[in-house]
């Protein structure tokens, strides 16, 4: 009896102990399968995270090169339209002159560029007589036509030109002027202009008709400007 009680005892020890084992096995392989599931969630979660960081910093990189190309394609535009049309010409930088137009009662005046740069002007210059006697002695100034003038451009050392038409007195009543005051358009400086021997002679200003007239800046002369 007592070798058969040892018999069932040894059974249920090693039974239990079947079972222990089957436990232990069972907790060691679950602790196994989340501990190599959290290394795999952790470099899934990292690898999100960078790819995130790295598409930000692609769409940053692309908005700024949007922007600067855009910058840099504004100041091409405006360097390529400072080349062509230049700063507005102004009186300090221009050497003015009278010549015959080869047409009676016509004078053309002449504007050089003395500046280093390309300047452009465009519209009606403004024309006052001046007699031998100077500033003091001035006449009318001259009435702007119906013509219409375009922007002129002109280099360092190039010319633009302006006619001027005048009505030659007829009368006793008549003044000469022999010199001119011309205000280039845009402009609030004047500079005179010797007409030398095409002093303008015209009767003495009555009512509201003019006897000279100014064209606006851009008359051509051959193939000049």
């Amino acid at each position: 009896m007592r070798v058969k009680k040892m018999s069932a005892l040894a059974l249920v020890v090693a039974a239990a102990g079947l079972s222990l084992t089957a436990c232990g096995s069972s907790d060691g392989s679950s602790a196994s399968a989340n501990t190599s599931a959290s290394p795999t969630n952790a470099s899934s979660a990292a690898s999100s995270s960078t790819g995130g960081q790295n598409s930000t910093s692609t769409a940053g990189s692309s908005t700024s090169g949007s922007s600067t190309g855009s910058s840099k394609g504004s100041g091409l535009t405006a360097q390529n339209r400072s080349a062509t049309s230049g700063s507005m010409c102004k009186t300090d930088h221009l050497a003015l002159s009278a010549s015959a137009a080869g047409v009676k009662d016509q004078i053309v005046v002449n504007l050089k560029n003395t500046g280093s740069g390309k300047c452009s002007m465009h519209g009606f210059p403004g024309v006052q007589l001046v007699g031998p006697d100077g500033l003091g002695d001035t006449g009318p100034d001259a009435a702007r036509t119906d013509a219409s003038g375009s922007t002129v451009s002109i280099g360092p050392g190039e010319e633009t030109r302006f006619l001027l038409r005048y009505i030659p007195s007829t009368s006793g009543s008549a003044k000469t002027y022999t010199r001119l005051s011309v205000t280039p358009p845009n402009e609030k400086v004047s500079e005179i202009v010797n007409l030398n021997d095409l002093a303008i002679t015209i009767a003495a200003p009555s009512g509201d008709a003019p006897d000279v007239y100014v064209d606006p800046i851009g008359y051509h002369v051959g193939s000049g400007k």
